[in-house]
């Protein structure tokens, strides 16, 4: 909200991304990108069966939502 004040973001923008919490749905993997915010701890992702592909859009979108990114395994 503070970025949407000084308007650094939109109000459409924010409606987006507000959105899209808790989860975004990818097909293959509900990315929680809530997580930082209820835990203090933001979503890690698994490797292990995952694709390349996968994990990079994984991490995308925790990226894209200002999120920290980590890929064990």
């Amino acid at each position: 909200m503070e970025r949407v004040a000084s308007g650094e973001v939109s109000v459409d923008d924010a409606c987006g991304f507000l959105a899209g919490l808790p989860f975004v749905d990818r097909g293959f993997a509900r990315v929680d990108v809530h997580r930082a915010i209820r835990r203090g701890m933001p979503e890690v992702i698994l490797g292990i069966g995952k694709t390349p592909e996968q994990i990079v859009e994984i991490s995308r979108t925790l990226l894209e939502r200002d999120q920290n990114v980590l890929v064990t395994r």
